[in-house]
């Protein structure tokens, strides 16, 4: 999910060597984030994007989209965003890495309509008209004891990253959304025995995703 916080605005200011001002700074650079740092940069928006991992957001945890236009058979969710990376860098697109600590509104002194907004990052601040914020998604924890003294070791959330882990094991996946589906479709691959658990009594991935679950012998 995408918010735009103050209407864009191309700035009339002179950039100087003290002081740069952005049209428009995205925090996040998922999907949504990328998308708008596209639009923006081939707009000819000087435009920055902040990410405080690698872009791509949850997608570059995603074995294969099958439901973004233009791929038929499919897409690596990593090749996908690494294309999409690559395409707004063309345009012009700065990528910082980072997480934001701080954003706070600062009032031009020349044009009291103009707001400065200014976004801190590794002790570093980066002035702009505009903020994007595109933060994505995180998994969803169970919150339960142990839960977090057992990450890394046992407990996971990404099957992407830790499947080969877990092969010829039994693994037991929470959720019934395509994420937890998808997931649970992977460590089939690996794992000798997948267990889904969901508190509703039915699940609520797309339908393709539980006519394939259903059909897996794992």
């Amino acid at each position: 999910m995408s918010v735009v916080l103050i209407k864009p605005k191309t700035s009339s200011k002179k950039e100087t060597k003290e002081e740069k001002i952005y049209d428009a700074i995205i925090i996040g650079g998922g999907p949504a984030g990328l998308t708008a740092g596209i639009y923006l940069s081939r707009a000819r928006m000087n435009t920055l994007l902040i990410e405080k991992a690698l872009p791509g957001g949850q997608a570059i945890l995603t074995e294969i989209i099958e439901n973004y236009p233009g791929f038929p058979l499919g897409i690596a969710g990593p090749e996908l965003m690494q294309k999409m990376e690559e395409q707004a860098v063309g345009f012009g697109l700065k990528i910082e890495y980072g997480e934001a600590a701080e954003v706070k509104i600062k009032e031009d002194k020349e044009d009291k309509e103009d707001k400065v907004k200014i976004v801190k990052i590794n002790n570093q601040e980066y002035k702009t008209l505009t903020i994007i914020l595109a933060s994505g998604a995180e998994a969803s924890k169970l919150e339960v004891p142990g839960e977090e003294e057992l990450r890394g070791r046992g407990v996971s959330y990404c099957a992407t990253c830790d499947a080969p882990f877990f092969k010829d094991q039994k693994v037991v996946v929470v959720g019934g959304g395509d994420t937890a589906i998808e997931e649970a479709l992977y460590l089939t691959k690996f794992v000798r025995e997948t267990t889904i658990i969901h508190r509703r009594d039915r699940l609520r991935a797309t339908k393709i995703l539980q006519e394939r679950v259903f059909s897996n012998k794992k």
